[in-house]
């Protein structure tokens, strides 16, 4: 597989220090550490092996990974790979994505009666 010229790595090491100031406070721990795991993803930050050939001598440096659920570069073969085995179980027609944002009001009876609400909107998406 060829890599890409850019990659979310080489953009959150290049601008994330600055954007994480200019977010200060608004950014969860969580994505501080998922952008932190991009940012170190493949580096010797993580450490590596050298793999070499024992014929020609030929040997390079290869990374450790982070692993991360959210990282694309350790994610994304197996992401695909789930999509293409999801593919042949969807039917062959157009897809919309409906959004519902219910009041707070509304969202406290869900939390108790969540099969009536959840029939609601199924009922409603479907007649939409």
């Amino acid at each position: 597989m060829i890599r890409p010229r850019l990659e979310i790595g080489d953009i959150f090491r290049a601008y994330g220090p600055a954007w994480r100031r200019a977010n200060a406070g608004h950014v969860s721990l969580t994505q501080l550490k998922v952008m932190a795991a991009i940012e170190a993803c493949r580096t010797e930050a993580l450490g590596g092996h050298v793999a070499a050939c024992a014929k020609c001598g030929h040997s390079h440096i290869a990374y450790n990974s982070c692993k991360n659920r959210h990282c694309p570069k350790c994610q994304g073969p197996a992401a695909r790979d789930w999509m293409a085995a999801r593919a042949e179980d969807l039917l062959p027609v157009e897809y919309f994505h409906v959004v519902f944002t219910l009041p707070a009001e509304i969202a406290q009876i869900a939390y108790w009666n969540k099969k009536a609400v959840y029939d609601l909107l199924f009922r409603a998406s479907a007649e939409t």
